[in-house]
């Protein structure tokens, strides 16, 4: 089994979207926010990170006990590391760690950060006015990732920040068409059509639950030095 990276499926094309449509956007009239939502399992955190590291954006991902300063704090960490800048420990308020924040982002007009796990968010609001502040006073372009319920909490929760986001990909389980690409990319084995279309409903779209399964094909393929494998040649473990 191979490694993939980033096959363009549907849902990859439409993220895509998101990223050229923002950072494409009149920067002095639009903010440049955005939300990838959709259920667990179907590579929007993988997404999230390959665009990144292939872009050269900042990733950063919140975690379940950030409070607005430790999440200022090591978003201050990673913009340093981003632009190579010498890593000193970071002290003050966390207004303060804000402020130099934005005083660097203010300083360039293309830097693109990708906050996943925004859900961890919805608990705070100060975090989320950091978010919205960033957008608001820089240039800089954000793209929130999130879970099947992440546009609705937004809404919810405050709807003049759901009015800055200027772009929404919702993620959606994956084709038959998408599945059939990323078994070619990932397999090291031919599947037949009739096995593509038995993952595609066993999975229900879930990249997940595709790759556990490809590793079982593949596993059972070598044990029968096969080259091309179906639905007749194998069982398909669970």
């Amino acid at each position: 089994m191979r490694e993939y990276s980033l096959a363009r499926t549907s849902n990859v094309k439409k993220a895509e979207e998101l990223f050229t449509y923002l950072q494409k956007r009149p920067k002095t009239e639009m903010v440049g926010l955005g939300l990838i939502y959709g259920p667990p399992g179907l590579g929007k955190s993988r997404f999230a990170r390959q665009t990144s590291i292939q872009n050269d954006y900042i990733y950063f991902r919140l975690e379940a006990t950030m409070t607005s300063k430790s999440f200022a704090t090591k978003l201050l960490e990673r913009i340093h590391q981003h632009f190579g800048m010498q890593s000193l420990k970071i002290r003050g308020t966390g207004s303060e760690i804000f402020t130099r924040i934005t005083e660097i982002l203010e300083s360039y007009s293309d830097i693109v950060i990708v906050i996943d796990e925004i859900d961890y968010a919805f608990k705070s609001q100060k975090i989320l006015g950091s978010i919205r502040d960033i957008v608001d006073e820089t240039l800089t372009t954000i793209v929130l990732v999130g879970m099947t319920d992440a546009k609705s909490k937004l809404l919810a929760l405050d709807s003049h920040y759901f009015d800055r986001c200027n772009f929404f990909c919702e993620f959606k389980p994956m084709t038959k068409d998408d599945i059939k690409l990323l078994c070619g990319e990932i397999c090291d084995v031919k599947l037949t059509d009739s096995l593509v279309q038995y993952l595609s409903v066993k999975t229900k779209g879930n990249i997940r639950m595709l790759v556990k399964s490809l590793y079982s094909i593949e596993e059972i393929a070598k044990q029968n030095n096969l080259t091309t494998i179906s639905p007749e040649h194998m069982t398909i473990r669970s």
